[in-house]
């Protein structure tokens, strides 16, 4: 049983305790676990042992809502299988309660946890998007500033620039009409990558959202903006990649 383990390194969403009582719990019962500092960093470069994993049957994902971790494979090209895998929401789950699926029965001593790599100075921040929800209205596309998104030859949205994007803002999620845009980071459902409960809330509270940020005017504030990025696009040499 292959076990990839997220300490999400740059973000204080997981009690730190959980964490270490997990992959301790996890090192003492000799479970075969690759522990990474952030599964999103992987996720940005889209490290080769995201799809080597993804392509095994019965990999365990001990990380956090099992949404963001699916599109996070996803944004780095090793979509997961349906049936194939397990994932272990330390948000959510006590650490006990995965210990008990993960590490049953008696366990020697706890070995040091396996290190892992820095990911450098970059914060892994950025958003991945829903495919299942997303209805590829561009409506990121023409809000970022900041060149995250593009669109590509079929004029599907993208988060191209994962590294361009602003750290510790979520304002493009927050009004995205369907709540397709994840940040796994941020601590507000459904945004974090929780499951939609209430999809008639989830509806409005991103209406509340758009007049908050953009004002009663919509259209003209995003086309303002529009043409915001392409300015600053232009004066950093980026590709402007907003096929509106």
């Amino acid at each position: 049983m292959d076990i990839l383990f997220c300490q999400c390194a740059y973000a204080q969403i997981i009690p730190a305790e959980r964490k270490g009582r997990v992959l301790a719990g996890l090192a003492a019962a000799g479970a075969k676990c690759t522990a990474v500092p952030d599964l999103c960093g992987l996720a940005a470069r889209k490290a080769p042992l995201l799809a080597e994993l993804a392509g095994q049957s019965g990999l365990k994902i001990v990380a956090c809502h099992p949404r963001a971790v699916r599109w996070l494979f996803h944004r780095a090209s090793a979509p997961l299988q349906p049936g194939r895998f397990e994932v272990f929401n330390m948000r959510m789950q006590e650490a006990d309660e995965i210990l008990a699926r993960l590490a049953p029965g008696p366990q020697g001593a706890a070995a040091p946890p396996p290190e892992a790599a820095s990911e450098g100075d970059w914060i892994p921040w950025f958003p991945v998007i829903d495919y299942e929800r997303c209805t590829n209205c561009k409506q990121c596309l023409e809000f970022c500033l900041f060149g995250v998104y593009e669109a590509d030859s079929a004029g599907k949205v993208t988060v191209t620039n994962p590294a361009s994007c602003k750290t510790n803002c979520p304002a493009c999620a927050r009004i995205c009409p369907q709540a397709a845009i994840v940040f796994p980071k941020v601590e507000d459902a459904p945004i974090n990558g929780a499951e939609v409960a209430d999809e008639a809330l989830a509806h409005a509270q991103a209406k509340i959202n758009i007049e908050e940020i953009l004002g009663d005017n919509i259209y003209a504030a995003l086309a303002k903006r529009r043409a915001q990025r392409k300015a600053l696009l232009r004066k950093s040499g980026a590709k402007d990649g907003g096929q509106l």
